[in-house]
C-alpha cells in the first residue's frame, strides 16, 4: 500500500491559482467595505466575489471540504457559530446588492462587521495569525482508511502543530487529518467532559481513541458544547 499525500482530510494545500482567486476576492472586499459599499466596477463581478468569500466562510463553518481547516487557518481560526454567520451576513449582502436594496446591504455588512468577518478576511491577507490568548481547541482526527477511529482531544496551541506531531510518531503510516475543531475555553476540562460523555465508545481507558461514527461524535459533541455554552 502506497500513501500519495502526507496531509490528512481538511488539511490540503490550495493550489495557487485558487489561491490567487481568493485573496483577489478577499481584497476587493475590504477595498468595498472601506469605501462605505460603493461599488468599484461592475456588480456582477462584485457578487462573484462576495461568493466566493462565502465559500471561504461556509468551509470553516462546515467543515467538510478537503481544504476545510486550510481556510480556516487563513481566516483566523475563528469559532464555528462565527464563521456560519459571517458566511449568511454575505449572502444577505450579495441578494441585496444584486436587489438594489440599499438599506438591506447594509443591514447585511453591519451583521459581518459585528461577527467580525473584516477582521478574518484581514487575517487571510496578512498570513498565519497567532493564537488568541485563553482559547483552546477540542479536535476530531481520524485517517482516511479508519474514519471511524476517532481520536478526540484538545491542545492549547495551533492544531497543526499538534497534528503534525501526531503524524511525525513512530508507526503512524496513514496521516491523521482534521476532521472537527471547536475553538474553546478552559480546553481541558472539556476534553475531559466530552471523554466521559462518549465513554461508551472509547478503545481504552488510557487512550483517546473512540470507536463510533463521525456524524454521531460530532453531534453528541456539538450537542454538549452547545448545553454548556463552551463553544466560542
Amino acid at each position: 500500500m502506497s500513501v500519495a499525500q502526507k496531509w490528512g482530510f481538511g488539511m490540503a494545500p490550495v493550489k495557487p491559482p485558487v489561491q490567487q482567486r481568493r485573496t483577489a476576492a478577499v481584497a476587493s472586499l475590504l477595498s468595498f467595505f472601506a469605501s462605505d459599499l460603493a461599488p468599484r466596477g461592475r456588480l456582477e463581478e462584485l457578487q462573484e466575489q462576495l461568493a466566493e468569500v462565502k465559500g471561504l466562510f461556509s468551509r470553516a463553518h462546515r467543515q467538510d471540504q478537503w481544504d476545510w481547516f486550510t481556510v480556516w487557518r487563513a481566516l483566523g481560526r475563528p469559532g464555528r457559530r462565527r464563521a456560519q454567520e459571517c458566511a449568511q451576513s454575505l449572502g444577505l449582502l450579495r441578494r441585496a446588492l444584486g436587489a438594489g436594496e440599499a438599506g438591506a446591504a447594509r443591514d447585511a455588512a453591519d451583521r459581518l462587521a459585528a461577527a467580525g468577518g473584516p477582521a478574518s478576511l484581514r487575517a487571510f491577507l496578512a498570513g498565519p495569525q497567532p493564537l488568541t490568548e485563553g482559547l483552546g481547541y477540542l479536535y476530531v482526527l481520524s485517517t482516511r482508511e479508519s474514519p471511524r477511529l476517532l481520536k478526540i482531544g484538545y491542545t492549547e496551541r495551533a492544531v497543526e502543530e499538534r497534528v503534525a506531531e501526531i503524524n511525525a510518531a513512530t508507526g503512524v503510516v496513514i496521516p491523521y487529518g482534521v476532521r472537527a475543531v471547536w475553538t474553546v475555553r478552559n480546553a481541558r476540562r472539556v476534553e475531559s467532559k466530552v471523554h466521559r460523555l462518549l465513554a461508551v465508545w472509547r478503545v481504552r481507558p488510557d487512550r483517546e481513541f473512540f470507536d463510533m461514527d463521525y456524524r454521531d461524535a460530532h453531534r453528541l459533541i456539538s450537542d454538549h458544547l452547545r448545553s454548556e455554552r463552551a463553544e466560542q
